[in-house]
């Protein structure tokens, strides 16, 4: 019998992993504004959502496993497959751009799935990612602290039932660039530190808010708690 490796390896969600991805599943719910609910099983809702994602785009999501336990995963793919997306005022969204829909792991887990996420659509041909991240740490949201410490840059921040959101984006550019990217990211990743963890919704002080960021960049607040950039005059 072959023992188990403790090398952490990334591999792609199929339908049959469904079940065992803790979280996996309130995930693609809430996304997919409940996989178009029936009388099936939520895990069978949820396995023939990502194998549709897979016949459409090729690829759901990853995640990353070391012994056979779990350390985290990543949801993705065309925007169209996540029509809760529409609900928040930060768009419009990009169509061409590839949607992030969620992360979950420690540091380490998030930033390596980010890494193989942005290679492996760089060689996709994919030139754009965006993600609808929470400032506040709200569950089955990507943290808008993780994607700001990961080069990500904020494009339209707004409200939603009190909560703020950003829409972050990440251009893939040349192979070069992306490769550059990574070596960025994986050089920042931590090691945990023993100790009580913070909150859910904590931003640590030295975090810089999005709204911050479009304001330096010349952004406007157009009305219903939406901030953006404003786009440049036609030459």
């Amino acid at each position: 019998m072959k023992a188990p490796s403790f090398v952490p390896a990334i591999s792609e969600i199929t339908p049959d992993d469904v079940g065992r991805v803790a979280g996996l599943e309130a995930v693609m719910l809430h996304w997919t504004l409940g996989c178009g609910s029936s009388e099936s099983s939520v895990e069978s809702l949820v396995s023939e959502r990502v194998r549709r994602i897979r016949e459409d785009f090729g690829s759901a999501g990853l995640f990353v496993e070391r012994g056979g336990e779990v350390l985290g995963f990543l949801v993705y793919g065309p925007k169209l497959h996540f029509p809760k997306a529409d609900e928040y005022p930060v768009g419009p969204l990009d169509d061409d751009a590839v949607l992030l829909a969620y992360v979950e792991g420690d540091f380490r887990a998030c930033r390596r799935l980010l890494v193989r996420m942005l290679r492996d659509l760089r060689q996709r041909g994919v030139s754009k990612v965006e993600a609808i991240s929470s400032d506040t740490g709200a569950s089955r949201h990507v943290p808008t602290r993780l994607l700001m410490e990961s080069g990500w840059r904020p494009v339209r921040s707004g409200v939603l039932r009190g909560r703020p959101y950003t829409l972050a984006r990440t251009d893939l550019g040349s192979a070069v660039e992306v490769g550059e990217l990574a070596r960025g990211l994986i050089g920042r990743v931590k090691l945990p530190r023993l100790g009580r963890s913070p909150s859910p919704g904590a931003i640590a002080a030295d975090f810089k808010n999005p709204r911050e960021i479009l304001r330096e960049s010349g952004g406007r607040e157009s009305g219903a708690g939406v901030f953006s950039i404003t786009s440049p005059p036609s030459s």
